[in-house]
């Protein structure tokens, strides 16, 4: 007979099991739009962090980085550069900025509150994809 302390981590561990599963899963989803889009970490995993495992919006954005720059980011360049779908010069152009701007922004990240951020995060998205469709649709 289980006593209660092992009733409670058996259901703990079938909760970890379920949870890990589910991060597995979106991480998949994730790399699969990393790949073909060039889009995961901020556009999908940030968002499906908060919404389905309940962190909070800085540490979805943390946890996003984490997962996504070393592996992701290698793995797509190496397959976008052998098609020759990339401009050397523009991405090492982009290199200075978005390192001053990713310090910038992590310093401003921690003076914001958790559901300020994520509604800032939220009104970038619906502005570059409504802009992201007008020109799909319309150019």
């Amino acid at each position: 007979m289980r006593t209660r302390p092992e009733a409670a981590r058996g259901k703990f561990m079938l909760e970890s099991m379920g949870r890990i599963a589910g991060i597995f899963a979106v991480a998949c989803v994730c790399g699969v739009a990393s790949g073909m889009f060039g889009i995961g970490g901020g556009v999908l995993l940030v968002p499906l962090l908060g919404l389905l495992f309940g962190f909070s919006q800085h540490r979805a954005q943390g946890t996003s980085l984490v997962a996504l720059i070393p592996p992701t980011g290698v793995l797509a360049l190496m397959a976008y550069s052998k098609q020759g779908f990339l401009s050397w010069k523009t991405g090492l152009l982009l290199i200075p900025g978005v390192f001053l701007g990713g310090i910038a922004g992590g310093v401003l990240a921690k003076k914001i509150q958790p559901r300020s951020m994520r509604q800032a995060f939220a009104g970038v998205l619906v502005l570059l994809g409504v802009w992201q469709a007008l020109e799909a649709w319309w150019r």
